[in-house]
């Protein structure tokens, strides 16, 4: 899986750094954030197939 890492500068001069495709690889997207001295992991996982008779889409946060 490709490394994509990104940085944005924002006007006060604080960094905001996205980088995806190093952690959480068993997860179907992941993405970490980063600025200053906080890192943040975001992980989504989804069925691959859709269950019948669902008309709506449940989420889960923990």
């Amino acid at each position: 899986m490709n490394i994509i890492n990104k940085k944005n500068e924002l006007a006060d001069g604080r960094v905001i750094e996205i980088e995806t495709g190093k952690l959480a690889k068993q997860a179907d997207g992941s993405a970490v954030v980063k600025m200053g001295g906080t890192m943040l992991l975001a992980t989504v996982c989804a069925a691959k197939e859709v269950k019948e008779g669902t008309d709506f889409m449940p989420l889960t946060v923990d």
